[in-house]
């Protein structure tokens, strides 16, 4: 029912909360409204973060979520988004390679991305968007593929992470919920840290 049960649960204190936006489906992206209650929100989860580990700061974060529709990919868009207006470089990865929404939230097609360049078809530069006036960068998803979980286990993912480590401050791979399938798993494993997004009523 609150942040005091997911501390109790989980033995972890949470990064912080969102707060219910009944329009969050139609207008998700609230942190370009830096005026909005839940812009602060995420604003306070990307300061938070920095604590987490301040010897080594994570730099590729994976957020997922028990089920559909708690919110991980709006959470991930607005992360991202809300990074990137402090300054950072950040590309927004849609690993979700099973129901893709980032895309469709940032208005991208993502008929041509990840998949793709894991598939040896093309390199990454030329899968990665630009997007909001290089605000920041999005590598959507490519086609959906057969076989979600063998490609996001594969050492063409890890090389993937690896050049965009090197190019970005910071990625964030939006993910698949956990107990629908094994990607996420797989995600956070290749990461260096995961967001577990949690909706309490």
């Amino acid at each position: 029912k609150g942040s005091s049960d997911l501390l109790s649960l989980s033995g972890a204190t949470p990064l912080g909360v969102i707060g219910f936006d009944p329009n969050a489906e139609t207008t998700p992206l609230s942190a370009l409204d830096q005026q909005a209650p839940r812009s602060e929100s995420f604003r306070q989860i990307r300061t938070n973060l920095q604590y987490v580990d301040v010897d080594n700061p994570p730099k590729i974060l994976a957020v997922t979520s028990s089920m559909a529709g708690e919110g991980k990919s709006t959470a991930a868009c607005n992360l991202a988004i809300s990074m990137a207006q402090s300054g950072l470089r950040v590309c927004i990865v849609e690993a979700d390679l099973r129901r893709p929404k980032v895309g469709v939230y940032l208005g991208v097609e993502s008929s041509v991305g990840l998949t793709d360049v894991l598939a040896g078809k093309i390199p990454l530069q030329e899968a990665l968007v630009p997007w909001s006036r290089n605000l920041l960068t999005l590598l959507p998803s490519g086609s959906i593929p057969p076989n979600p979980s063998e490609l996001l286990a594969s050492d063409h993912m890890k090389e993937t992470l690896n050049e965009l480590r090197a190019d970005f401050d910071a990625v964030i791979l939006d993910t698949a919920p956990l107990l629908m399938v094994s990607d996420a798993s797989i995600t956070a494993a290749v990461a260096d840290g995961a967001i577990l997004i949690v909706r309490h009523s």
